[in-house]
C-alpha cells in the first residue's frame, strides 16, 4: 500500500507538469502568431528598404558604379546640411521637451478627475491626432493668420497683424514644434493614462493613509512608477522629430517666402531622390539619419536599463 501510494503521488505531479509544459507551448505558439504580421510588415517597409537604402548609399545610382563612401562625403559637403541638423536639433529638443513635461503634467492632473471625465477630456484631446499631418498643417496655416484666426486677439497683442509677422515671430522650430505637440499629444496622453489606471489602488490608498496630498502622490508615488512610460514617450518622440518632413515641405501654402526644400535632413534626402536623381546621396542621407535616431534610441535604452525586469 505505501509503495502504491508513494507510486501515484509521483505521477501526480510528473502528469501536472506535462500538462504545463503543453500549456506553455500553446501560450507561445500563440504570442507568436500574434506577433507575425507585425514582423512581416516590419520586415517588408523596415527591415528590408533600411538594407537596401544602405547598400545603395555605397553606388553611384546614375552611372551605375561602385563608389564606396563618396556619397557620404558628397553629402557632407552640401553647405545645406549643416543648417538642416541645427534646424532638427532645435525642433527636438523644444518638442521632446514639451511633449515629455505637459503631457505627463496633464496625464498626472487627469487622474485625479472621475473616470468618465477625465475619459471625455482624454478623447478631446485625442481628436486632433486623428488628423493625418498634412492636414494638419493646412489647418495651422489658417490659425496663424491674423485675419481669421480665432487666436487674433492674442497676435494683436504682440503686434502681429498678418501671418507672416505670426511665423517670424514664432519662428520656424517654434511653429514645427506646436503643431507636432497638438497632433501627437493626445494619443501620449491615452498611453499615460492607461498606465496611470495599472497602478496599484492598494499603494495609493497606503500613501493617502499616510498623508500624502495630491501633489506628494503625483510627484512621489504615480511619476516614479510611470516613468517606463515616460522614458518610452521621450524615446518614440525623439525618433520621429528627427525625421521631421511634412510640416516644413508643405509650408510653401503659405506662400512662397516660406517654401523651403532644405530644412531638414529628410527634405534633402527627398531632393537628391526626386529632384536631381541622384539616388546615392539620398541613400547615404537617410541611412545616416536612421543611424543616429537608432544610436540615440539604443543609448537612452541602456542608460534607463529600459527593459531591466525587476
Amino acid at each position: 500500500m505505501n509503495k502504491t501510494s508513494q507510486a501515484g503521488t509521483i505521477q501526480v505531479p510528473k502528469d501536472r507538469m506535462k500538462r504545463r509544459r503543453r500549456q506553455q507551448r500553446r501560450g507561445l505558439v500563440a504570442s507568436y502568431l500574434f506577433v507575425l504580421p507585425y514582423l512581416c510588415l516590419l520586415l517588408m517597409f523596415g527591415v528590408i528598404p533600411v538594407i537596401y537604402a544602405f547598400g545603395m548609399s555605397f553606388f553611384d545610382t546614375i552611372s551605375g558604379v561602385f563608389w564606396g563612401i563618396t556619397n557620404y562625403k558628397m553629402a557632407f559637403q552640401d553647405y545645406r546640411l549643416e543648417e538642416a541638423i541645427y534646424n532638427i536639433i532645435g525642433f527636438v529638443a523644444l518638442w521632446v521637451s514639451v511633449t515629455i513635461i505637459v503631457v505627463t503634467g496633464l496625464s498626472l492632473m487627469l487622474d485625479i478627475l472621475s473616470r468618465r471625465v477625465a475619459t471625455t477630456i482624454r478623447t478631446i484631446y485625442f481628436l486632433p491626432g486623428a488628423i493625418t499631418s498634412s492636414a494638419i498643417v493646412v489647418l495651422w496655416l489658417f490659425l496663424v493668420d491674423p485675419l481669421v484666426s480665432p487666436f487674433q486677439a492674442v497676435f494683436h497683442m504682440f503686434g502681429w497683424e498678418a501671418r507672416q509677422h505670426v511665423v517670424n515671430g514664432l519662428g520656424m522650430v517654434s511653429l514645427f514644434a506646436i503643431m507636432s505637440f497638438f497632433a501627437h499629444s493626445g494619443g501620449w496622453i491615452i498611453v499615460m493614462g492607461g498606465a496611470l489606471s495599472g497602478l496599484s489602488r492598494e499603494v495609493m490608498e497606503a500613501s493617502r493613509v499616510d498623508g500624502a496630498n495630491l501633489w506628494q502622490q503625483a510627484v512621489y508615488v504615480k511619476l516614479p512608477m510611470i516613468w517606463k512610460s515616460v522614458a518610452l514617450m521621450g524615446i518614440l518622440t525623439l525618433a520621429g522629430g528627427l525625421q521631421i518632413f511634412v510640416e516644413p515641405q508643405l509650408m510653401g501654402m503659405a506662400g512662397p517666402q516660406y517654401a523651403r526644400s532644405d530644412w531638414s535632413v529628410n527634405q534633402l534626402a527627398f531632393q537628391y531622390a526626386f529632384s536631381m536623381g541622384d539616388f546615392g546621396i539620398s541613400a547615404a542621407l537617410s541611412t545616416m539619419l536612421i543611424t543616429v535616431s537608432v544610436t540615440i534610441a539604443l543609448i537612452l535604452i541602456f542608460a534607463t536599463k529600459f527593459y531591466q525586469v525587476k
